[in-house]
């Protein structure tokens, strides 16, 4: 389990993005190996970013689900450096006005499929206890690049920004 600071990397029209916090929930399998080894994990990953619209906070939030694969090198028995690809699937997206507390479904403005890249690394204080860190970007944006035929809940037109999921994650959790 651990704790997200999300921001949104990239070129955007006249809007300024801000950082966001979320959480992640994994699990993991990875055989035990001496030296080189790799790791497959499932994630469920809740991010965002917020921007501001004429003096008014807007925030979205993303939920994923995301497969990392990654190539492990241990160096000794309490640190793993941890490198390698992963591949999302966003399952929803929600949009929320500071002045309103109403969510807004923006699923449909956004890219379902997130492929990118991880590096990171993990150290083991006491048995079984795991710390770690990992920094995630993405390779494609975020939004939907064919203009969608709905009107944009946005300030922007989605189309219009150049923005990927950059992510750091702080985690600390058991292994088995």
């Amino acid at each position: 389990m651990g704790y997200n600071v999300n921001r949104l990397a990239g070129q955007s029209v006249n809007v300024n993005f801000d950082n966001r916090s979320g959480f992640m929930i994994a699990a993991y399998f990875s055989p035990s190996t001496k030296g080189f080894g790799y790791r497959s994990e499932l994630i469920f990953s809740r991010q965002g970013f917020s921007y501001d619209d004429n003096g008014t906070r807007q925030s979205v939030q993303t939920d994923y689900l995301y497969l990392p694969q990654l190539t492990t090198f241990s160096i000794g028995k309490v640190f793993q450096l941890q490198v390698g690809g992963q591949m999302g699937y966003l399952l929803k997206s929600s949009a929320t006005s500071q002045s309103s507390s109403s969510n807004h479904d923006v699923t449909d403005f956004m890219n379902r499929f997130d492929v990118g890249a991880a590096l990171g690394f993990e150290i083991y204080p006491v048995k079984r206890l795991i710390i770690g860190s990992r920094y995630n970007m993405s390779f494609g944006n975020i939004y939907e690049q064919e203009p969608s035929m709905m009107p944009s809940p946005f300030p922007f037109m989605p189309s219009d920004v150049k923005g990927r999921n950059a992510v750091l994650q702080f985690f600390a959790g058991i292994r088995l």
